[in-house]
């Protein structure tokens, strides 16, 4: 048998298979379809776990070492990053139960026609949950109060919120309005990002999975897809640190099952006990 005029035995050889090869039926991939499923689902710099963790519900049976073989296979590595020594104290007035620690920041990106974004992000530190993304042009002092209104009304207030020296978090105006709400504000350290690490690491995610991975036309588009991602990150995201279960879920819990101190009489938010440092 002769194919290009080079016979099928010296071909075989050239190319380092057997010669019986030539004449099997081609085996469907048995990979297949978990290859699909991690190709779709993932975002740079994430890991195997959380891959993992997003498409075992789509398999009957799926093995995490099955799933990191595959994962090495298509070559979805994490992008190698180099991070900053950390140095200074550690976090003050660490959330022991849910809703007695909210953090806020901003976060910043920008739409297709030029327009600049400025997103305020509120999370419940001990949950993780996304309590609020608000997605303007322009956001101050008063719109932070705003944003924070609802969510105290419909939740109580928290013990204390956990920001930076930012002129809309340190202004006259956020603090009278926590106060009265029986709340109050924690500053972190200039300079010091690791004593906020929760919302740290929740803008990360969020540039990682969202901001980086989706373009938006103009601001009502930001704002409605900013809004889908919450309730999706909210709702149905696995989260490592709770167990690869979704925040919402870590949430409902936390207040049906686990012990949390008693509340206040007054304000409703719970005590910090008096032994804890508090950095200035």
């Amino acid at each position: 048998m002769m194919v290009e005029g080079v016979k099928v035995r010296r071909a075989c050889f050239i190319m380092g298979i057997s010669r019986a090869e030539p004449y099997r039926e081609p085996v469907p991939d048995r990979d297949g379809p978990l290859k699909e499923a991690l190709q779709r689902v993932w975002r740079p710099n994430m890991g195997y776990r959380m891959a993992h963790a997003l498409i075992q519900k789509e398999f009957e049976l799926l093995n995490v070492k099955r799933t990191h073989r595959v994962w090495k296979e298509l070559k979805l590595g994490r992008v190698k990053r180099y991070r900053k020594k950390r140095t200074g104290a550690s976090v003050a007035l660490k959330a022991v139960a849910p809703n007695q620690v909210w953090c806020v920041d901003f976060i910043h990106d920008a739409c297709l026609n030029g327009t600049k974004l400025k997103i305020l992000s509120v999370v419940d530190e001990f949950t993780r949950e996304c309590l609020a993304l608000e997605v303007a042009t322009k956001l101050n002092a008063a719109s932070v109060r705003r944003v924070l209104a609802p969510l105290i009304l419909g939740r109580g207030a928290p013990a204390f919120v956990r920001s930076d020296n930012g002129s809309e978090f340190i202004a006259r105006l956020l603090a009278v309005f926590l106060s009265g709400c029986g709340s109050g504000s924690h500053f972190i350290r200039p300079g010091s990002p690791w004593q906020n690490p929760f919302v740290e690491s929740f803008h990360s995610t969020f540039r990682r999975e969202h901001l980086d991975a989706h373009v938006f036309t103009n601001l009502a588009d930001a704002q409605v897809k900013v809004a889908v991602w919450r309730r999706w990150y909210n709702e149905e995201r696995p989260h490592s640190s709770l167990g690869y279960e979704p925040p919402a879920l870590a949430a409902r819990i936390g207040d049906s099952g686990r012990a949390t101190p008693s509340l206040h009489p007054q304000s409703g938010v719970q005590p910090i006990s008096s032994t804890t440092e508090v950095s200035s």
